[in-house]
């Protein structure tokens, strides 16, 4: 049963109106219904106005004025599937543009729902939202796929052209729909295996295994096998582990660890297999490069050293490796003998220089220096340890052969100078030992230039002509010294240069000196 309810010229018309339930089929035509309850309202307006008429005969009409906004006329359908609400206003001049609505609402889940709209008489369409379809002064809207409880308004403008009363109808058919949801999908499995890129020989590292089933379905009894590659060791001493993970359902993912370590350099790779009964296999592998740490050290010195002068030593430790080293430090104990004399950057005790150089990249490598004096001679061994944080370590050895050597400094000094011709000067000739051994059999010779004549010499001294012969002097010990003097006498002017010339046993080689007098 359906009532309309309808207000014209202040009374208000109801309209009850029952429709019989088609059983054999779903679409409700309700055109007849709008259509039957618009002859109603017309039936009841015309009474009304035979009523004033009767009522009044011989009053004159009153003039005729715009029609004045009231209130909507409404009208609603409501059956099993959907409601339809249609609201117009109740009146509008002629010239005038006006919209009224089509309200709707699906009350079941609808596959389509059609709405057609009849337009009056005496108006002419302008446009409406959404967009409808219009043909034979009718207007159509088919809508797809309402969900229950779906709803919308349509919103129609239309121009009045003419005077009178502009009835549209409108009609709606519903077509339902029921579902049923049937999930048609498989299993995926998906296998991850992730561990260091890098790690170092003989340390233990862990590798992550994850299993996840990317498919629609749960995947049953899976299972994972992890092989231990060769030349790799498991934590647990096998070569193989296996997991057994049971069902997984969409979307979910376990994981698990296996840890190993490789007994020699190289790159290997951990193969992992999963297994189902209804996900089909997956295959994943890491690969890891195991490197080799290294830590070298060095040390250079003199194979030969004098006593009295530092020897410089140089040490290099070097990252021998291919792995970063930690905590790199580096010792050297000078031996029994001898001292440290410096040892840049290093913290000295005693006889120990320790150098705490930190990290060393693979590659890298740093220089450290260190020297060493003896106090007597001999052959001294010194060594420099360097260890890691790592658990390295490697040694170096430098030895250095301590020995005294002469060294002579020859000095000559005569005075006075210049001289006159038959004038004497006396010339001083001072050897001294500055080495760190002693010297003997030290023979100083003395030549006289044409300018000078040589006159007498100390210290057992020979003339022979223009030359002064000294005989040997035995030893001379470190540090010590000895002198002879020579007179000689100016005979000719000149610049004149006397030479004197020195061997020994220890220096061999003939070292010489000149001492410039003018003679005037």
């Amino acid at each position: 049963m359906t009532i309309f309810r309808v207000v014209s010229g202040g009374s208000e018309v109801q309209i009850q109106i029952t429709m019989k339930r088609n059983s054999s089929r779903k679409i409700y035509p309700l055109r007849w219904a709008l259509c039957g309850a618009v002859l109603l309202i017309a039936a009841a307006c015309t009474t009304q106005q035979q009523q004033r008429q009767t009522a009044s005969p011989s009053e004159t009409p009153a003039p005729k004025s715009a029609p004045a906004a009231t209130a909507s006329n409404e009208g609603t359908i409501k059956t099993d599937l959907v409601t339809l609400r249609k609201s117009a206003p109740a009146s509008a001049a002629i010239g005038e543009t006006f919209d009224y609505t089509i309200a709707y609402s699906a009350l079941e889940n609808l596959d389509s729902l059609t709405i057609t709209d009849k337009l009056g008489e005496g108006v002419s369409f302008v446009r409406s939202e959404p967009e409808a379809t219009p043909a034979d002064g009718r207007l159509t809207w088919v809508l797809k796929d309402l969900d229950k409880g779906a709803s919308g308004t349509i919103r129609v403008s239309v121009k009045a052209e003419r005077e009178g009363t502009a009835v549209n109808c409108a009609t709606v058919a519903a077509i339902p729909k029921v579902c049923v949801a049937t999930i048609i999908g498989k299993a995926s499995l998906v296998l991850e295996k992730t561990g260091p890129a890098e790690a170092v020989v003989g340390e233990m590292i862990t590798y992550i295994i994850t299993i996840k089933n990317t498919g629609s379905l749960t995947a049953r009894n899976v299972v994972i096998v992890d092989d231990v590659p060769e030349k790799m060791v498991s934590a647990s001493g096998t070569r193989r582990a296996t997991v057994q993970v049971g069902d997984l359902a969409p979307g979910e993912s376990k994981t698990a660890s296996v840890a190993a370590k490789a007994t020699e350099k190289g790159r290997f790779c951990n193969v992992v297999k999963a297994t189902s009964s209804n996900a089909g296999e997956a295959n994943a592998e890491a690969c890891t490069t195991f490197l080799q740490p290294g830590v070298k050290l060095t040390k250079e010195g003199p194979e030969r050293q004098f006593l009295g002068r530092p020897a410089q030593y140089t040490l290099v430790v070097s990252n021998s490796g291919e792995t970063p080293l930690t905590n790199v430090s580096v010792s050297d104990t000078a031996p029994e003998g001898t001292s440290i004399a410096a040892a840049p950057g290093a913290t000295v005790t005693g006889n120990k220089a320790v150098w705490n150089i930190g990290n060393l990249a693979a590659g890298q490598e740093r220089r450290l220096n260190i020297s060493l004096t003896a106090a007597g001679p001999g052959n001294h061994c010194n060594k420099a340890v360097v260890t890691t944080g790592e658990g390295l370590t490697a040694n170096a050895e430098a030895c250095t052969v301590w020995s005294g050597v002469g060294a002579l400094l020859l000095e000559l000094v005569d005075n006075p100078d210049p001289i006159q011709i038959n004038e004497n000067t006396t010339y001083t000739i001072r050897v001294t030992n500055q080495g760190t051994a002693d010297d003997t059999n030290i023979k100083v010779v003395v030549e006289f230039p044409a300018q000078i004549d040589p006159v007498s010499a100390s210290n057992g001294g020979t003339i022979a002509g223009k030359t002064v012969t000294f005989p040997p002097f035995p030893r001379l010990t470190p540090k010590q010294a000895f002198e002879y003097q020579v007179v000689g006498k100016g005979v000719t002017a000149g610049d004149a240069r006397l030479r004197i010339t020195r061997t020994s046993d220890g220096i061999p080689a003939p070292t010489s000196a000149e001492e410039s007098t003018r003679v005037f």
